[in-house]
């Protein structure tokens, strides 16, 4: 098992969004085929984020 390289997961990660992005612009796959196959699932679709400030010690 290698190490966990910050820039190298970068590097995959934008690798992966262009894979996406050409598969989406070709028609090969559908926003929603994508989104089930990333895993999204809508999961977060209507959720909203909440910032609470830090706690002071």
């Amino acid at each position: 098992m290698s190490e966990y390289d910050p820039k190298q997961r970068a590097l995959e990660k934008a690798a992966s969004r262009r894979r996406d992005e050409d598969a989406l612009r070709s028609g090969q796959v559908s926003r929603e085929d994508l989104q089930r196959i990333n895993g999204g699932h809508g999961l977060f679709r209507n959720s909203t984020l909440v910032r609470r400030p830090k706690k002071e010690s």
